[in-house]
């Protein structure tokens, strides 16, 4: 059986299935999903529970680990693509670039949730690396001010992924400044990832060292002569 994210997860992706239920789990909480899978294990059936993007990135799976744990359930996590990787292959971009940065920063701005004062986004956003800001279009205006008060400018390239996978994915291309207008032009305030920083804000054409005819490591000798 497969149980799945229906408000987040493609049905595509299992439409050539074999499974003899399939279940969505957007009206559920989090007891009546693991009763559900409880009831299929214990009658000895495959299950499939199956998140968006990567189960490790907001996926909440502590939550149904524990459980299973406690249920002496066996369970194997196989690993997905989040959405910030599969953006950045649809738009051909390096998310680690030589002359731009060397790190990646996945975060969200809370509402509803819990808030961590020392990763606020103005924290994160001031060392102007690669910058994955999820669960957050909704709050777009929040966003933007956050950014610009790490020291961004208005006018700062930033992109928004709606639906990255999806038939009606979207990139849209926008500033900090403008980050608000552009999901309400576009009528997006949910399933979106706002991306800035790095390559998507300040790209740099510098070649990377590692395949450089000069730079020389354990299985490679410079290929400069003389």
């Amino acid at each position: 059986m497969i149980i799945y994210a229906d408000s987040l997860v493609n049905p595509d992706i299992f439409r050539d299935s074999r499974a003899e239920t399939i279940i969505k789990t957007s009206t559920m909480d989090i007891d009546e999903i693991n009763k559900t899978v409880k009831k299929y294990y214990d009658d000895a059936k495959d299950i499939v529970r199956l998140h968006s993007g990567d189960p490790s990135v907001y996926g909440a799976i502590n939550d149904e680990m524990q459980f299973f744990r406690e249920n002496g359930m066996v369970f194997e996590i196989i690993p997905g693509i989040s959405s910030v990787f599969a953006a950045a292959a649809t738009m051909g971009m390096e998310l680690t670039a030589p002359g731009t940065t060397q790190t990646i920063i996945l975060t969200r701005v809370p509402r509803r949730t819990e808030h961590f004062e020392k990763e606020d986004l103005e924290l994160l956003a001031a060392h102007k690396t690669s910058l994955a800001i999820f669960l957050s279009a909704s709050n777009a205006k929040k966003v933007s001010e956050k950014l610009i008060s790490a020291g961004y400018s208005p006018e700062d390239r930033a992109v928004i992924a709606y639906r990255v996978s999806w038939p009606d994915e979207k990139i849209i291309i926008s500033s900090i400044g403008d980050l608000e207008h552009a999901m309400f032009e576009n009528k997006i305030n949910r399933q979106a990832l706002i991306m800035v920083g790095g390559n998507v804000s300040y790209y740099s054409d510098k070649k990377s060292y590692l395949y450089n005819p000069d730079f020389t490591h354990l299985f490679r000798k410079s290929s400069k002569k003389g």
